[in-house]
């Protein structure tokens, strides 16, 4: 079993039994830099809206104070603990200091600001706090921010998992029709690069039987 079905069978699991607790639950762990996706945790959140188990607005808001509760965490680590505590936090996270790197130069570049457009991309949502915390940041502005991008991608993320949910027959259907073709598709590919590998190595000379010796 792959890392992301381990993690999605997790999450429906503690999404089932602890509703709005596990979305909270989940998201803040998101929101520390932990291993465990909003790209997978929302559209399924959204799966469980859409089957009547949670209502929309409250689990939007139990996913957006994880996050808040999440991010805050490592924007103390770098306000008050410093870069060299980030970067001790994140190699027990399996973070490099090159992914620290890519959010330090967001913020170089934007700003504050880079806090808000950070939220819209994976991985990075949640690491652009560590050098806002490095950077002193003053915290009302950080969280003013992170607010605003957070319950958009929160919104944005459920809702997909709504319309998951009220399609799911049709893409089910799509992906029946689909999967024939794209293994069709893979193994013409396959074949076709065979052919050309074979057409471009290099090919033994047979010995010139002109040449040989009794």
């Amino acid at each position: 079993m792959s890392l992301s079905d381990t993690i999605f069978s997790i999450a429906q699991n503690l999404l089932s039994q602890w509703g709005y607790t596990g979305v909270f639950l989940l998201m803040t762990l998101e929101g520390a830099t932990l291993p465990v996706p909003s790209e997978i945790v929302l559209p399924l959140t959204g799966f469980l809206v859409y089957q009547g188990r949670f209502e929309f607005w409250a689990a939007v808001a139990a996913a957006t104070l994880g996050s808040l509760v999440g991010t805050c965490v490592d924007f103390g680590i770098g306000y008050y603990l410093g870069r060299p505590a980030v970067l001790r936090y994140g190699r027990k996270i399996r973070l490099s200091e090159r992914h620290l790197m890519i959010a330090e130069g967001w913020f170089a570049r934007h700003g504050s600001v880079a806090v808000l457009l950070a939220r819209f991309v994976p991985l990075l949502r949640t690491l652009i706090a560590f050098p806002a915390g490095v950077a002193k940041m003053k915290i009302g502005r950080f969280l003013a921010f992170s607010t605003i991008g957070i319950v958009i991608w929160d919104i944005i993320l459920i809702y997909l998992g709504v319309l998951a949910g009220q399609n799911y027959s049709s893409i089910i259907n799509s992906l029946d029709a689909t999967l024939p073709l794209v293994g069709y598709a893979t193994l013409g590919g396959v074949v076709l690069a065979l052919l050309f590998l074979a057409r471009k190595s290099p090919r033994r000379n047979d010995p010139d039987p002109g040449h040989l010796t009794t």
